[in-house]
């Protein structure tokens, strides 16, 4: 990892994000189409546990992750996004392993995430495993 590049970034666990640039990061990944006012957003990071983010020098949100859980055993990571611009520089990889470090520190020893085929390299270097012996599962719709 180029350290100058990774030292230009700021960190935090935060709910308090930019709307508009949050919003940027979903339609960037393909969440939300690119006129959808997405009304959920809000209801979505203000419902979760944790939030992991992280800032370029002029503030702008370049990438986050979200965290679901009961707050005692259990956690779920989930919408890792990253500004297509700044992909590739360790940004994803901190913003999830501070996330899982900072669930850890509730005592949190569960914490999964579902990757999309071809991420395993991106997880694996951010401090997880693959779960031998389990299979993921979804319920209801008929989403992929």
């Amino acid at each position: 990892m180029d350290t100058d590049r990774q030292d230009r970034f700021r960190y935090s666990i935060t709910k308090d994000l930019p709307r508009a640039d949050a919003l940027a990061l979903y339609r960037a990944a393909g969440w939300f189409g690119p006129s959808d006012p997405a009304p959920e957003l809000d209801a979505m990071i203000a419902n979760s546990f944790a939030v992991s983010a992280a800032f370029d020098p002029a503030g702008r949100l370049v990438g986050m992750a979200r965290a679901l859980s009961d707050g005692v055993s259990d956690a779920y990571i989930l919408d890792v996004v990253v500004d297509p611009a700044h992909r590739s520089q360790g940004v994803g990889r901190e913003i999830v392993k501070r996330l899982a470090d900072h669930l850890a520190s509730f005592g949190i020893d569960w914490i999964v995430c579902v990757g999309v085929p071809g991420t395993e390299a991106f997880y694996r270097a951010a401090g997880a495993a693959p779960m031998d012996g389990h299979t993921p599962f979804r319920f209801g719709g008929n989403k992929s």
